[in-house]
C-alpha cells in the first residue's frame, strides 16, 4: 500500500471514531429491567438498569442491547428501553444554535436555593459551570443517573444540577407536586414539596433486588442501604444501619404525626426491642422499603408483618 493509500484509510478510521464518540447512542431504561451476563433471559442477572435512568450503549441485535451501566457491562431487553443519540460532547458545555422556537417548547424549572451550581458533570467533584439565584429559571434537558438533571440556562450553559435543587414546572415530564407545609402542632418543620421529590426518586427502584449489605441499584439494596441511597441523592446524609439512623438523624415523631418521606423503624424479630428494619413512608398507611422477606425493594402497608413490628417514626426532610 502506498503512502497516499495509508493516509487515506487512517483519516477515513479517525473519522469512523470521532463519529462514534461525537454521537454515541444512549440507553433510557422505560420500565426497571435486568441486566444479564448474555442476551437470553435465562442467563444470570448481573445487576438492574431502573426505569428513567441512562446508560451507555455499545452493541444491539436480536432484540437485545449491550449497555454499560454504574460499572456493569451486560444485556438488557430492547422491548424495555428507548434509544438515544446524544449530541457531540464538545456542544455539550455552552451552545447558542438552538432556536427560539426549541427552547420554548422545553419544559422548565426554578432554582430552589442560592447559589445553586451547575456542573459539568454528575458529580459534586466535577467543575462548577455557573451558579444561579433562587427563583432562576432554566430549561430542563433530561433526567439523568443518580438524581441529576441535565439543564440549559437562560444564557445558553448546558451542564447539570442536583434533582433537590428544582421545582419542576407542570409542563415538565418529572412534574412535582406544589404542595407543602408546616406542622404546627409539634413545631416540627417538614417540606412537602422535598418529600415528593425523594419519594418519586425512590419508586424507580421498585423491583430492584435485596441484598444484604447491598447498597446500590445495580447490586441489590438491603434496607438501609436503600434509605441512604435515597436520601444522599438529595443532600441528606444518614446513618449506614437502621439502629444508628434511628439513634441519630432526625426528629422523632408520633405515628399520628406521620406524613410522606418520614422514616419507619420496626424490629421484624419480634422482640420489640431492637430496630433492625426501616423505610420510607409514602402516605395513606404505605411505606417504601427493601425487602428481605420478599427479596426487592417494595411498597407494603403499616398493617402487614412488618407493621406489626412497628418501633418508631423519624423526620429528617426539614
Amino acid at each position: 500500500m502506498n503512502t497516499k493509500a495509508l493516509i487515506g484509510v487512517l483519516v477515513f478510521l479517525l473519522f469512523i471514531t470521532w463519529s462514534i464518540k461525537g454521537f454515541a447512542k444512549t440507553a433510557e431504561a422505560t420500565t426497571t429491567v435486568n441486566i444479564r451476563s448474555a442476551p437470553s433471559t435465562s442467563a444470570k442477572i448481573l445487576g438492574v438498569f431502573p426505569k428513567g435512568f441512562k446508560a451507555q450503549v455499545l452493541t444491539s441485535s436480536g432484540g437485545w442491547v449491550k449497555i454499560s451501566y454504574d460499572g456493569i457491562v451486560g444485556y438488557v431487553k430492547a422491548d424495555y428501553i428507548k434509544l438515544t443519540k446524544d449530541a457531540k460532547v464538545s456542544n455539550v458545555v455552552k451552545s447558542s444554535a438552538t432556536s427560539k422556537q426549541t427552547v420554548a417548547q422545553m419544559p422548565t424549572a426554578t432554582v430552589l436555593k442560592d447559589n445553586a451550581r451547575v456542573r459539568s458533570d454528575k458529580s459534586t467533584s466535577s467543575k462548577i459551570l455557573k451558579t444561579l439565584s433562587k427563583g432562576s429559571k432554566v430549561y430542563i434537558l433530561s433526567r439523568e443517573q443518580n438524581g441529576w438533571i441535565k439543564v440549559k440556562t437562560a444564557d445558553g450553559v448546558v451542564g447539570y444540577m442536583a434533582y433537590y435543587l428544582l421545582k419542576m414546572s407542570s409542563t415538565s415530564s418529572t412534574k412535582m407536586s406544589s404542595r407543602g407545609g408546616y406542622d404546627r402542632e409539634n413545631e416540627v418543620a417538614y417540606n412537602g414539596t422535598l418529600a415528593d421529590r425523594i419519594l418519586e426518586f425512590a419508586k424507580n427502584f421498585l423491583g430492584v433486588r435485596y441484598r444484604y449489605g447491598g447498597s446500590s441499584p445495580s447490586t441489590g439494596f438491603d434496607c438501609s442501604g436503600f434509605v441512604q441511597y435515597v436520601f444522599r441523592n438529595f443532600g441528606i446524609r444518614l446513618e449506614r444501619t437502621a439502629a444508628d439512623m434511628a439513634a441519630s438523624n432526625g426528629v422523632r415523631i408520633s405515628p399520628s404525626e406521620l406524613k410522606p418521606g418520614d422514616l419507619v423503624f420496626f424490629d421484624t424479630d419480634g422482640g420489640r426491642n431492637y430496630i433492625n428494619h426501616v423505610g420510607i413512608y409514602i402516605g395513606n398507611g404505605q411505606y417504601i422499603h427493601a425487602s428481605s422477606a420478599r427479596r426487592c425493594v417494595t411498597i407494603s402497608n403499616l398493617t402487614s408483618k412488618y407493621g406489626t413490628s412497628f418501633m418508631m417514626a423519624k423526620r429528617v426532610i426539614r
